[in-house]
């Protein structure tokens, strides 16, 4: 009982980043992480809740003199016009000035005077271990839901009859065990005005696609089927099989969350004229 009590208090009164250290690499980059074990050829970290593996060419230093979060920051070093020569932690980057911290405190750098960047190549955000370091054990399969609005423009005979369409819709997905490819299924409702009617379409499909980091671009294929609802002179119904093409920009936020734009491509197969579109989709999907 009292080596249980004494686990517990050591784990409230000594919080985990106290046993962390310093990894940095030798482009600058450099991570507070937690639970570093070093090895002869390359060091275990825990950062942000997943494990890596890095090999020790690819770093400069492991300092465990340095304490705290996990948290990410970038070293850099610049000549001035003048020829001094300035060394810190890039704090943060402003429209026309850089602030660093150095040995002797914080200095504010006009872009003017920088002479061994080019100001614009100069990144403002902290950096992120590289997804190619990553332990298989700590990628996540995750299953993410979310929502999507879209709006296309319809092709052919089509498009003379209900040249714009538009809705919205939900899916499920999920990564696969294979790094960087997912799978899912949604469900799409979307309408149309015409100049002897309207349209409604209900669309089910299920795909498989791929991204390539955590900003990056991305595709997927689907199949599925609508069901077309004209309105007009007559009320026609017909279900027919979809075919889907999708392409664009996905972004994985640190939340897990994932949110894409992108062109997306959708025929129905029909009896003499196959009801094709292309437009633009929105989507926002949620880790769960």
């Amino acid at each position: 009982m009292s080596k249980k009590f004494a686990f517990v208090c050591f784990g409230i009164f000594f919080p985990s980043y106290l046993f962390a250290s310093e990894i940095l690499f030798k482009n600058g980059d450099a991570y507070i992480a937690e639970e570093v074990s070093e090895e002869p050829g390359y060091i275990l970290l825990s950062w942000k809740e997943k494990r890596y593996k890095v090999p020790r060419s690819e770093l400069q230093r492991v300092d465990p003199r340095k304490k705290g979060p996990d948290s990410s920051y970038r070293y850099s070093e610049f000549k001035l016009t003048d020829g001094t020569q300035l060394k810190g932690i890039l704090i943060e980057k402003k429209e026309n000035k850089l602030i660093l911290k150095t040995e002797l405190g914080f200095v504010e750098l006009d872009r003017y005077k920088i002479l061994s960047h080019n100001f614009e190549d100069i990144p403002s955000e902290s950096p992120i271990i590289p997804e190619k370091y990553l332990l298989e054990t700590s990628k996540q399969i995750e299953w993410r839901i979310g929502f999507f609005g879209s709006g296309y423009y319809s092709w052919g005979p089509w498009g003379r009859t209900f040249p714009i369409t538009y809705g919205g819709g939900v899916f499920l997905e999920r990564d696969t065990n294979s790094k960087f490819w997912f799978y899912g299924v949604s469900s799409e409702a979307s309408i149309g005005k015409g100049k002897n009617g309207s349209l409604s379409i209900w669309s089910q499909s299920a795909y498989l696609g791929r991204y390539y980091g955590n900003s990056s671009p991305y595709w997927l294929l689907g199949a599925g089927f609508s069901n077309l609802i004209r309105t007009g002179d007559e009320k026609v119904s017909a279900a027919n099989p979809d075919l889907i093409f999708e392409f664009g920009w996905n972004w994985q936020t640190e939340s897990r969350s994932s949110i894409r734009v992108g062109i997306r491509s959708q025929c129905s197969i029909e009896e003499g004229s196959n009801f094709c579109r292309s437009g633009l989709r929105f989507s926002w999907g949620f880790a769960i």
